[in-house]
């Protein structure tokens, strides 16, 4: 009997402490493989939201509007129009002059020169093109805003879902949903004031993103008819041409097994330091918490530690690329909408 308590006792001390190791009871943590590390910054300093305009001028970026639970903004329900300058430098949010047109969420922005640009989205009745100029010296240093031309062509009905991107000191918008998927593409042009149409990308989009890459832009996700978009393309804004890149399958053209993010909607994507990101979104109607390297040179992927290691996984978010770092802030998972900020630094350690 002595033998048998003796038995039991040191199962049960063993049972304990598989389940205190499984529980994270042990002290040595399992390593990380993947490369990289994301840091907790200042939150965002307005409302959780997501859908949110953003635009990188010079060392600071500029994140506003969006989609906000239970406020009302000029009898717009759960839209805002306020606009926020984050300093990588300081770590600190501070709030800009209102964006003055109708508070929207799911509008673009983009930059040229020291001026930033946004517009399109809906105001949760009507899809808007109108499109404003942004200058952060303005208003004494708080900004100001005009507007200017409305996007596109004769004919334009607004739009919702599209890309933005600014390459060569050069903006662009395109695709996106105006009743239908869009695969159309424009470029501002400040100085007549003028929305030039340029040679259109090869599948239509909805909710696609874009990253600017050594004077090249690749864009990859979004979705049409229902089916995400999985062709990763290529653009030249010189020669006004785009080339098909590797498709985001997980195959090579053998049909073997290879490292690939699975493609999304409503994803964020940075390049620096030589390479593209993208991380977060929504893979098959679920907030994304992955993040992955692209390498222009071989048209690979490489995965990165995961941002849902630190942050919560989401979709529908801010991201941007500041000196050697991704930035990214708001966003949501389900009816959760976020006011936090991330870091990510590919050479860090987890």
């Amino acid at each position: 009997m002595r033998f048998i308590s003796s038995f039991f006792s040191f199962a049960i001390v063993a049972a304990v402490a598989v389940v205190l190791s499984s529980c994270g009871g042990s002290s040595t943590p399992a390593p990380t493989t993947k490369p990289g590390s994301w840091t907790s910054l200042a939150d965002f300093g307005g409302f959780g939201r997501s859908g949110s305009a953003y635009f990188v001028i010079g060392d600071k970026a500029y994140v506003g509007g969006g989609f906000v639970d239970g406020v009302t903004t000029g009898g717009v329900l759960n839209r805002v129009n306020d606009f926020w300058q984050f300093d990588a430098a300081l770590n600190t949010w501070v709030q800009k002059t209102d964006f003055p047109g109708t508070a929207r969420s799911g509008a673009v922005g983009f930059s040229i020169g020291n001026k930033g640009y946004v517009g399109l989205g809906t105001d949760g009745v009507n899809r808007l093109k109108d499109f404003w100029e942004f200058d952060p010296t303005g208003n004494g240093g708080a900004g100001s805003w005009r507007r200017i031309k409305d996007f596109g062509g004769t004919g334009e009905l607004g739009r919702t879902g599209a890309i933005a991107f600014s390459v060569s000191g050069r903006g662009f918008v395109g695709s996106g949903f105006n009743g239908n998927a869009l695969n159309d593409i424009w470029e501002y042009v400040p100085g007549t004031d003028t929305w030039v149409q340029r040679t259109s990308i090869a599948r239509k989009r909805v909710n696609a993103v874009a990253f600017t890459l050594n004077n090249a832009v690749y864009v990859l996700g979004g979705s049409n008819n229902g089916l995400t978009v999985r062709e990763v393309e290529q653009y030249d804004p010189v020669a006004n041409t785009w080339t098909q890149k590797a498709a985001l399958t997980q195959r090579d053209a053998n049909g073997n097994r290879i490292d690939q993010p699975l493609s999304r909607e409503f994803a964020v994507a940075f390049a620096f330091g030589g390479f593209g990101y993208i991380t977060g979104g929504s893979v098959n109607n679920q907030p994304a918490g992955d993040t992955w390297q692209y390498d222009a040179a071989t048209d690979t992927w490489k995965e990165h530690v995961l941002f849902s290691s630190k942050g919560r996984a989401r979709d529908a978010a801010a991201g941007f690329a500041i000196g050697n770092a991704g930035y990214v802030t708001t966003g949501r998972s389900g009816s959760l909408r976020f006011d936090d900020t991330w870091a990510f630094d590919p050479n860090g350690t987890n």
